[in-house]
């Protein structure tokens, strides 16, 4: 799913965050690469809030965009840690 129409703030493909894959020729980056979305998405709305505070002509509908765009990215970062946290866990108290 892209998400594109925000604008000068770019698009951001939350399905490829979620995949978790690994890009081209990157050992292991998946959660490395969900930062780095979730990170693209932050500076997008900052961007976007700074540009109404301004006066910039952006729309409010594009902002609004992009701040519950970081969100949504924000709950997902969230979500993969704490099942990241639990296979850690899982792990851990396996007997050997």
């Amino acid at each position: 799913m892209n998400i594109s129409g925000l604008g000068a703030n770019g698009a951001i493909d939350l399905g490829s965050l979620a995949s978790g894959g690994a890009v081209d020729g990157d050992q292991g980056g998946g959660f490395g690469q969900l930062l780095d979305g979730l990170n693209d998405a932050a500076v997008a709305a900052d961007q976007a809030v700074t540009d109404v505070a301004v006066g910039a002509g952006t729309d409010l509908h594009d902002v609004t965009l992009a701040v519950e765009l970081e969100s949504l990215a924000f709950d997902l970062a969230v979500q993969i840690r704490n099942r990241l946290v639990d296979a850690y866990q899982e792990v851990f108290r396996m007997q050997i």
